[in-house]
């Protein structure tokens, strides 16, 4: 089921930046003050205007067990647009990665960030797993896939056996039954379908399993997505609107979306790169996680959001990074920063004491890059020292203090 709301999270975030300068006209228009708010592009907005990539931020909550406060996501993603190179890409980052979170000891789920510090700690969290800025998000209830299909007057689906199966004790509640051929669903009929794995007894099923299920489920959105996409669909945009407001939170105004949404006219669904961060299940003292691999993310990360090409001039840069803080680990994390960003340090370790408190960048004649290095990992006093640089055969040493 999550690898189908994940689809439909891609789908409904797409579509509403496609129609963002529709919604953007009805909303302006109803409030009397289309004259006054300037069109997109007419006005500075967050969203990079010099044909940069922008990165945003999906994440999924399911609210159907009651909304309670201190919800994880159930999915977690980063869609990116590049409008200079025409390339769209999606990274999803499974909810069991074990990460560090800021503000908590040790390791812990990255879907947990969101329990913990809502919307902003999941956005430090992955900034800080993958080294990379985030420029927005949205956050989705699932509840909104429900409402959609209400909205459009239900989905036809082709329902490929009788389906039959109650459970009073799931959240919420299931009562599954379907004859088996063409059918039009309405929203809490679609929960129904999609949410069926097996007939009363588990005698059977889908006969091929989870893979045909998910063939299913993507049908269903396909069946969707005519359907929102069609010409007579702009009649539906209020309803859209409503359900955008109660099921949607983000941090962009309309007219940012509608922004973005020139973009994403451009989309090519068939064409959308589609990645996983690396790493493998495992447990850990007890506990199921995804152990991230971080070597292969570096590669991945430097594919899919950086010009490998701008970083040819950084190759013979030597670059030192010591931990004088006494935090473990945080050597290891600030080398991963700097080389997802095309600059891998040549050596990574302790410094001589612990007992640092500021990070310190060295340099001798390489300014610029130490400038850069600061940017990156957000932390550092510049110090220019030619006898520290030569004793160490480096270019820049980052000395990592207990500030960061």
């Amino acid at each position: 089921m999550k690898h189908f709301f994940k689809i439909f999270i891609v789908f409904f975030v797409i579509f509403s930046m496609i129609f963002g300068t529709s919604i953007y006209l009805i909303v302006a228009k109803e409030n009397d003050q289309l004259a006054e708010i300037p069109m997109p592009g007419e006005r500075e907005t967050t969203v990079e205007q010099d044909g940069e990539m922008v990165n945003v931020l999906l994440l999924g909550v399911d609210s159907l067990d009651g909304g309670k406060k201190g919800i994880r996501t159930d999915t977690m993603m980063v869609l990116s647009m590049d409008p200079k190179n025409d390339k769209t890409s999606i990274l999803s980052i499974p909810r069991d990665s074990r990460v560090k979170i800021r503000g908590r000891k040790g390791y812990d789920k990255i879907n947990a960030a969101h329990a913990y510090g809502g919307v902003e700690l999941s956005i430090q969290a992955v900034k800080d797993l993958l080294g990379i800025p985030i420029h927005h998000y949205v956050k989705v209830d699932y509840q909104a896939l429900y409402k959609t299909v209400d909205e459009v007057g239900g989905v036809e689906v082709d329902i490929p056996m009788n389906m039959n199966y109650d459970d009073r004790y799931a959240t919420p509640p299931l009562h599954i039954h379907f004859k088996k051929g063409k059918q039009v669903l309405d929203g809490q009929e679609a929960m129904e379908f999609l949410r069926f794995r097996k007939n009363n007894g588990g005698k059977t099923g889908y006969p091929r399993g989870d893979l045909q299920r998910v063939e299913v489920q993507q049908a269903f959105i396909q069946s969707l997505a005519k359907k929102v996409l069609s010409p007579s669909s702009i009649f539906n945009i209020k309803g859209y609107i409503d359900t955008f407001n109660t099921y949607v939170d983000t941090d962009m105004e309309v007219s940012e979306m509608a922004s973005l949404g020139m973009q994403a006219k451009k989309i090519d669904v068939n064409n959308i790169r589609k990645e996983t961060v690396p790493g493998e299940p495992m447990y850990i003292n007890g506990i199921s996680y995804y152990n991230l691999d971080n070597e292969e993310i570096n590669k991945l990360v430097s594919d899919l959001y950086y010009d490998n090409n701008k970083n040819k001039g950084n190759a013979d840069l030597k670059i030192a990074v010591f931990n004088g803080s006494g935090l473990s680990g945080v050597a290891t994390e600030v080398s991963n920063k700097l080389a997802r960003q095309g600059l891998k340090p040549n050596t990574v370790g302790n410094a001589d004491d612990f007992d640092n408190p500021k990070t310190i960048i060295y340099y001798d004649s390489k300014k610029e890059e130490a400038q850069k290095i600061r940017q990156i990992i957000g932390k550092g006093q510049l110090r220019q020292d030619k006898s520290k640089i030569k004793d160490k055969n480096m270019d820049i040493i980052v000395l990592i203090g207990k500030d960061i």
